[in-house]
């Protein structure tokens, strides 16, 4: 609220008032003295020709020497009240004066000339001017012409107080009202101000009416679209918490900046301060992964299927990504918690530990033998041709067994397929014990057949000779079919080297069947490696 002192149009009158005020004071001033120096400028011009009036009358007293003429001349002049004392004289014996002559200065001084000789003097007429009356007069009269000012300058303040109060300042004033009366966050309040004159105020009014129209339009339209966006944000919200998906924002640093409810079911272990990488395996793999998308133009997003790290007793997750960089109109809002000016990351992940099981198990069953839980035919070939080409690039060499059980038939006709089963699957142990590490394979080859294959940097027959053995010794021991009944088995193996035998996968199994077949025709239970010279 603003104070009455403070309204516009007090200020106004007030600047006005003091304004005039002050400049017929200065006048006033200024024309008292010009009044006192006229008023004496006039007394003393009238005091002259009061002299000059009565010259000719003191010349003939002056020339007779008559003394009561004289005394009547100056008498006559002190009647006068602007003039305080007078003095006629010659320079013989005639002097004669009247009133008060003590004061000397202002003293008018009138030759008298000579009745019939006018060019010679024959005495002098002196006039005493009555100062103090003269001032008194200059000064009242000062006094009402400054009155008289001030009078004036009051009345045109007055005048052009009320004339630039109902010119300006109260349209101003009613303006004000109006525009007060006005909400910003009502457009119904926005109404049209009305100013009738077609003047400076009205021009401002005008453009206060189109400017606060266009606020209007826009109010309403912000207004409309703020509606619309609440709801789709309701929306987006409620897809956001109840998604069965898991959502997350990963920032520069791979910090999660905001999760869903389903993220937090999905990840468990994911607390405040782990990074979004710490929460899978392969993190050096995910890391690489990011930087790709966020330095990428091309690369807007990847999906890959990543396995959750898992506490002790915790059973393997799967989860399926789909992550895809945040675009800088999508990002304006996030950036705060993101560090510099990186795009954000947008994770969409779902459950599929039961379908990677799944998978796994599938591609499991599709490579491995299911009784042994070896590789399979199939699976070994193309371990073989793997190898076989890293040898040829790494300039080493594979060492293939190929092993077919002695003795196996009758103990399956003996004792029942179970029984078999059992052999197999314990020779399928014993082996795996041996040739299990990298570069190594141990596969079913069908029936009573296996693969065994590794690769060495050089060749070393003897060593070569004495796995072999060893295999062949291993497979010897007693294998227990049931509590109370156990048996005994041998094995067959053919043993041939690549690239020294053979340079292709076909090639090398030839080598190795014909070999192992050379072992069976020779006695079994024995190992024999492949001989080119062989016929």
């Amino acid at each position: 609220m603003i104070s009455f002192s403070g309204k516009i149009y007090i200020k106004v009158a007030r600047a006005i008032a003091i304004g005039a005020i002050g400049t017929s004071l200065i006048t006033s001033v200024i024309l008292y003295f010009n009044a006192i120096s006229s008023e004496q400028s006039k007394a003393e011009a009238l005091i002259e020709q009061i002299g000059a009036t009565i010259r000719s009358t003191a010349s003939i007293a002056l020339y007779v020497q008559d003394q009561e003429l004289g005394q009547e001349i100056v008498q006559g002049l002190v009647i006068n009240d602007l003039i305080a004392g007078a003095s006629l004289s010659d320079s013989l014996s005639l002097n004669v004066s009247y009133g008060d002559l003590s004061d000397n200065k202002g003293v008018i001084r009138t030759q008298v000339r000579h009745p019939f000789i006018p060019e010679q003097s024959i005495g002098q007429l002196l006039i005493h001017p009555n100062r103090n009356y003269i001032q008194r007069i200059a000064q009242q009269n000062a006094i009402n012409d400054a009155l008289l000012l001030l009078l004036y300058s009051a009345i045109a303040a007055l005048f052009v107080s009320v004339l630039i109060h109902k010119l300006l300042t109260q349209p101003i004033q009613d303006l004000t009202q109006s525009f007060l009366k006005i909400d910003p966050r009502n457009t119904e309040t926005m109404r049209t101000l009305i100013h009738k004159d077609n003047d400076e105020i009205g021009q401002l009014v005008q453009g206060i009416n189109d400017l606060m129209g266009e606020l209007k339009i826009t109010l309403e339209n912000e207004t409309s679209l703020r509606k619309k966006t609440q709801a789709l944000e309701s929306k987006f919200r409620l897809i956001f918490e109840q998604a069965s998906a898991g959502i997350c924002l990963i920032n520069n640093d791979n910090m999660i900046s905001v999760a869903n409810p389903a993220f937090n079911v999905i990840m468990p272990n994911w607390t405040e301060g782990v990074p979004f990488t710490h929460l899978f395996e392969n993190v050096d793999q995910l890391a690489s992964l990011l930087i790709r998308i966020r330095n990428e133009e091309s690369v807007n997003h990847l999906s890959i299927d990543l396995k959750c790290q898992s506490q002790l007793g915790q059973a393997n997750k799967w989860v399926h990504c789909l992550f895809s960089r945040v675009t800088s109109q999508r990002a304006s809002t996030r950036q705060s918690s993101s560090n510099g000016h990186s795009p954000l990351i947008e994770v969409i992940m779902y459950d599929i530990t039961v379908r990677a099981e799944k998978e796994r198990r599938a591609r499991f069953e599709a490579d491995h033998d299911a009784l042994t839980h070896l590789k399979n035919r199939r699976a070994g070939e193309t371990v073989i041709d793997s190898l076989i080409q890293k040898v040829n690039v790494m300039d080493m060499a594979l060492v293939l067994f190929m092993i077919d059980l002695d003795k196996f038939k009758p103990v399956n006709d003996t004792y029942g397929h179970d029984a078999g089963d059992r052999v197999l699957i314990e020779v399928a142990s014993r082996l795996k014990t041996v040739f299990d590490g990298k570069d190594e394979l141990c596969s079913r080859w069908g029936g009573d057949e296996f693969v065994a294959a590794y690769v060495v940097n050089t060749i070393n027959i003897p060593e070569i000779e004495a796995l072999a053995q060893s295999t062949l010794d291993s497979l010897r021991h007693p294998i227990d079919i049931s509590s109370d009944i156990s048996c005994k088995i041998g094995g067959s193996i053919g043993v041939v080297i690549a690239p020294q035998h053979a340079n292709s996968t076909k090639e090398l199994l030839a080598c190795a069947d014909k070999t192992m077949y050379r072992v069976k025709e020779n006695g079994r239970d024995h190992f024999e490696i492949y001989n080119p010279d062989w016929q």
